[in-house]
């Protein structure tokens, strides 16, 4: 499965750091993040580990969460996703957890750093095995085996104590640190907060590749309203978002040309990301996620 996690918006900038708080939400206003984060002294080993071969042969990660599944099938009217030519800024995350190689959904996100990434906190640590992923990298725009932007080693990843500690589903998203300035380079999404419910998004992911689910390996595409799953979970239905998702940005205002939008939330959370192809869940996101960003933007590799 997809290992997947009100107000008025605000729109941050590159710089991140000059944002007015918005107003505060109780469990969600930040006062509480404590991030937790690892770092990679050898980056130069997880280019070599990734060659094209272990890329063909890596697989989703099986570690939903299946309590309280709803009815079989999806409702009416629910749409199905289709293949994309995808974007330079939403990518596969590959990496080892212990138990061979696996990916999840990744993309480029604002920061004053332009180097970080926005993924599910479970694609990063396993709260389970209590242990962080190694030899993680970013291939973005990557499609059917093809890397048209290179592979990007991530030498730091963050995520919250509340995560690490009891896989708070509120939780389920971090932030991964690659070698370079690839937003400089690529261009980047932009993180929005305290949005609400019901917007119009355009989700673009990684789903498991084999013959059942995706064989041209390639990513998916779909676009929908979302809903309120619980205070601070949102929800998205569409078929087709199947093990490998996780990790993928809502993005509010997608421009197809700019190959960007306005990120409100990272499939995750409720379920690690529901428990059914066609019914995805996020986490929302608030004050709790820039603080966990502002964290790992000024975190370096002799201090962090």
């Amino acid at each position: 499965m997809k290992i997947r996690r009100m107000l008025q918006g605000a729109l941050l900038t590159a710089s991140l750091l000059s944002v007015a708080a918005p107003p505060a939400m109780a469990a969600g206003d930040g006062s509480k993040v404590h991030p937790v984060s690892h770092v990679e002294k050898n980056t130069s080993q997880i280019l070599k580990y990734w060659t094209p071969a272990r890329m063909a042969t890596a697989s989703p990660v099986t570690s939903r969460n299946a309590e309280t599944l709803l009815p079989a099938g999806p409702p009416s009217g629910t749409p199905s996703a289709h293949y994309s030519s995808g974007s330079k800024v939403i990518g596969a995350l590959f990496f080892n957890n212990g138990s061979g190689g696996h990916y999840c959904t990744a993309s480029v996100i604002n920061a004053s750093q332009q180097n970080l990434l926005l993924t599910a906190a479970h694609c990063l640590y396993d709260p389970d095995k209590h242990r962080w992923n190694s030899n993680v990298a970013f291939v973005p725009g990557y499609s059917a085996g093809h890397r048209p932007h290179g592979v990007w080693p991530i030498w730091m990843m963050a995520v919250d104590k509340r995560w690490t500690g009891n896989a708070d589903q509120d939780l389920d998203f971090g932030f991964a640190a690659v070698n370079g300035r690839i937003a400089h380079t690529l261009g980047y999404n932009t993180i929005w907060i305290n949005e609400g419910f019901h917007r119009w998004v355009t989700i673009i992911g990684y789903p498991a590749r084999d013959h059942n689910h995706n064989p041209p390996d390639k990513p998916i595409e779909c676009t929908n309203y979302t809903f309120k799953q619980a205070t601070y979970q949102q929800g998205f239905d569409c078929k087709g978002f199947y093990n490998g998702t996780s990790g993928s940005p809502w993005m509010l205002s997608y421009d197809s040309r700019r190959q960007t939008g306005y990120v409100i939330g990272a499939l995750g959370g409720y379920q690690r990301g529901g428990a059914y192809d066609w019914r995805s869940y996020s986490a929302v996101f608030d004050n709790d996620i820039l603080k966990l960003r502002k964290y790992a933007n000024d975190c370096q590799p002799s201090h962090c």
